[in-house]
């Protein structure tokens, strides 16, 4: 599998010949249609084997003492969130332009997770401008990768800690960053956090945050990370102030 290192050089190659962009185009939206075919393909069965299991536990409730039921439910669960996610990833860079209100996007968020950030006595602290430019880009999909950067937040904090989202204007462009004082991520770790399925999560599919930065770039915008293991981490996304939508 290519680094998007290795995906941002060839679209540097083609950025100057037509031909080139229409092949990459084509490839890419066969890319689409195979990984959403075989996510279908596996989602059916699956959700049949899942009925099955009900049943059985329904009309055999002494099965819940077999010694794998739990984990056969357990298995099925995370096949049903990795499908998720490979759905979110696949539809990462399809995005719904609009004007977003940066004050009441992160309060929103804020309210969205308040419930996980009460259970483990973590502070979700915003730090907000006055005023901002105006702002386009889709909030649906926005919201995902904050989601995903704070609920990692959350995991990586084990004792008494905080998270700060800002959102700032900066050089014409918009700053929105999350900062744990958590358990910091290793240096070696730090290069391939953004590839699919690579996760240092014991229960992870590795697609939270390929599903990040594919958003982002899709977006036109850029994410960075500084992290220091026992001192926390910060990931920083610049977004472009993209113009208002065309409507035709």
């Amino acid at each position: 599998m290519m680094t998007y290192e290795e995906q941002e050089k060839i679209e540097r190659l083609v950025a100057k010949d037509e031909n080139a962009q229409k092949l990459i185009t084509a490839l890419r939206d066969d890319y689409h249609m195979a990984l959403s075919q075989i996510s279908h393909e596996i989602r059916n069965p699956l959700t049949y084997i899942d009925s099955s299991v009900q049943w059985i536990q329904k009309m055999h409730p002494e099965v819940e003492h077999f010694e794998f039921w739990d984990q056969i439910k357990s298995d099925l669960q995370y096949m049903r969130v990795l499908l998720d996610d490979i759905s979110a990833f696949n539809n990462g860079d399809k995005l719904n332009i609009c004007k977003i209100d940066p004050v009441e996007f992160a309060c929103d968020l804020k309210d969205t997770l308040l419930p996980e950030l009460l259970a483990h006595h973590i502070p979700l602290l915003l730090k907000l401008d006055n005023t901002y430019p105006d702002f386009y880009a889709d909030p649906v999909r926005l919201k995902q990768v904050f989601i995903n950067l704070l609920t990692n937040a959350i995991d990586s904090i084990e004792e008494r800690g905080r998270i700060t989202l800002k959102i700032f204007t900066h050089n014409k462009r918009m700053l929105l960053a999350v900062r744990d004082n958590g358990c910091g991520i290793p240096p070696e770790d730090q290069e391939s956090i953004f590839q699919p399925f690579v996760t240092h999560k014991e229960h992870g599919t590795g697609l939270g945050l390929a599903i990040v930065r594919r958003i982002v770039v899709a977006h036109g915008g850029t994410i960075h990370l500084n992290s220091t293991v026992g001192k926390g981490s910060e990931f920083q996304i610049y977004l472009p102030l993209l113009p208002a939508p065309r409507f035709y």
